[in-house]
């Protein structure tokens, strides 16, 4: 970083940066529970951003259950408890920050969900949405053997069969939460993909769950999902106990 250079990077609005410099902060541990902030004088000066671009980004922290300000006496991170995990933003900064607790519990989440969106989808996917299934799944198996080098091919065709899938239920609420967690989806997929052995297990459990879905199978479809996120689940535990 040369002279006169803030810490923060050069994409997104300025005040995107500053929420998400201090954001990535105060999930990753760096900033903890009940440590206080710089005053609004010394963080612009560190930033080099205006006063007022501080403050904004303070309160959309606190809109995030982040941190507290208080008048007076400063503005302190809240504990986690207090925090909005189902914010785009703050699953992001999870994400990033490869917090294995987060992960754990996305994969429990989608547990929940999953498998009952599956047994949804195989009797309310569109034609379209099962050739996007199909178009996905194929994806997956051509950019394995690739990996890691084809890690980012393989981990977006991985990523739209699951988003596929969560829409091909036909709820508008389960929908919703695809889009809320992709970030974190996103994320789940690519530490899967690095899971000794995970590609190898789950790609056929993929086309598992696709076939039952065309065949229009839902407790198939649901049981073939099940297995495909325990079996993602033991991968990743097996490489975060490592």
């Amino acid at each position: 970083m040369t002279v006169g250079d803030s810490p923060l990077g050069r994409h997104r609005t300025m005040h995107g940066q500053v929420v998400e410099w201090l954001g990535r902060r105060i999930v990753s541990g760096e900033l903890s529970h009940g440590a206080q902030l710089p005053n609004e004088a010394d963080l612009a000066a560190q930033l080099k951003v205006s006063r007022g671009g501080i403050r904004e980004a303070v309160k959309a922290l606190a809109a995030k259950g982040l941190v507290e300000p208080r008048p007076r006496l400063g503005t302190r991170v809240l504990p986690r408890d207090q925090w909005n995990l189902m914010d785009r933003e703050v699953i992001t900064w999870h994400g990033t920050a490869s917090t294995p607790d987060f992960l754990t519990d996305l994969l429990e989440l989608r547990l929940m969900v999953e498998p009952g969106a599956a047994e949804l989808a195989a009797g309310r996917a569109s034609d379209e949405q099962l050739a996007m299934l199909e178009s996905a799944y194929l994806g997956m198996a051509e950019h394995a053997p690739g990996l890691p080098d084809a890690e980012d091919a393989f981990v977006q065709a991985d990523l739209t069969f699951h988003l596929t899938l969560l829409r091909a239920s036909g709820n508008q609420l389960v929908e919703q939460l695809g889009r809320l967690l992709e970030p974190g989806l996103r994320h789940g997929l690519e530490a899967s993909s690095h899971a000794p052995g995970g590609v190898a297990a789950t790609l056929p459990l993929h086309r598992a769950v696709l076939l039952a879905v065309r065949g229009r199978r839902p407790a198939a479809a649901s049981r073939s999902m099940r297995r495909l996120l325990a079996t993602t689940t033991t991968a990743v535990q097996h490489m975060l106990d490592q």
